[in-house]
């Protein structure tokens, strides 16, 4: 991986700040469920379709480990991104496509992650689709397209360590990484 890509999936997916209960990263805004409502969100009905999560909160790789599953059918993945390291290690997992996914596969994904115990929360339209689920602490964003054109899912997860972790990076690295 070439050193700036390294650099742009760094800033996308680690140059993450928690801020009055929304996060940041690389730019997208990732609102905590209290403030799924602005920036274009709409909540999803209380009573999600997907059944509560059973065996306790997901470790980070089996957070990674359904992100690779949930894609498996139909999705090529992109060059995988550094591992982050340090203390930011268990707060954040990901996936990247090598382009844009169709409607079909889309739905496919989403019904992939809910049959693996998330719950999708909100959904942001134009000019970028998204969708946000839960599954114990963590949240995950997938969003389709944008300036990267890709297909793009981040997962980060919540808690006093986490929320602890990315402020520190955030301090010191600044909102571009």
């Amino acid at each position: 991986m070439s050193r700036s890509k390294g650099a742009a999936v760094w800033a996308a997916v680690a140059g993450v700040a928690a801020l009055a209960g929304t996060l940041v990263v690389g730019g997208v805004v990732l609102a905590s469920a209290e403030d799924d409502s602005r920036d274009g969100w709409v909540r999803e009905p209380a009573g999600a379709k997907a059944p509560a999560r059973a065996g306790g909160d997901p470790s980070r790789g089996t957070v990674a480990a359904e992100l690779a599953a949930a894609t498996a059918a139909g999705l090529t993945p992109d060059a995988p991104s550094p591992a982050d390291e340090g203390e930011l290690a268990d707060c954040i997992a990901d996936w990247t496509g090598d382009g844009p996914a169709d409607d079909g596969r889309l739905a496919a994904l989403e019904t992939a992650l809910e049959e693996r115990g998330w719950q999708v929360t909100a959904r942001h339209g134009e000019p970028v689709p998204a969708v946000a689920l839960t599954s114990g602490s963590w949240r995950l964003e997938f969003t389709n397209g944008g300036l990267v054109n890709k297909l793009s899912l981040v997962a980060t997860r919540s808690g006093r360590t986490c929320d602890e972790a990315f402020r520190r990076a955030e301090a010191t690295r600044g909102p571009r990484g």
